[in-house]
């Protein structure tokens, strides 16, 4: 099952780069992969996993509050605007989970331009990583 899955990314990976888009040219040096993984993830962690916004059910009855203005202790019930989602994650709490929280934008050049901040902050990095070809154009 693993396996089918892998399959199906690199195979959508191969789609994308037939369809609309730019392609690139990078130089990268493997023995550099390790900082290069944690540099894309303190780069894209925030965007792709966002920020911590409650760990216990206090702060995610403050985050309800905030971000919905909804009273979880109040007159709140199934059936009500993200009640659900209220549900999960209080679940997800009681196991031990934190709650993170974000917002992605869609615009037509925000991965373009992620693109060219992450390769700005790898190349700024000691060695291991440089621009060839990354002006990403339609």
């Amino acid at each position: 099952m693993q396996d089918n899955k892998v399959w199906k990314r690199v195979n959508l990976s191969k789609k994308s780069l037939s369809s609309s888009g730019s392609g690139y040219l990078i130089a990268r040096d493997m023995q550099t992969e390790e900082a290069q993984k944690e540099l894309l993830y303190e780069l894209l962690g925030p965007v792709f996993f966002g920020r911590k916004e409650a760990e216990n059910e206090d702060e995610l009855a403050d985050l309800f509050v905030q971000q919905y203005g909804i009273d979880v202790h109040g007159d709140f019930c199934e059936g009500d605007d993200h009640y659900e989602d209220y549900m999960e994650a209080q679940q997800a709490i009681a196991e031990g989970l934190a709650v993170y929280g974000g917002r992605i934008d869609f615009d037509e050049n925000s991965l373009a331009e992620l693109a060219e901040e992450l390769w700005s902050s790898m190349e700024q990095k000691k060695g291991g990583f440089r621009r060839i070809n990354t002006l990403l154009e339609e």
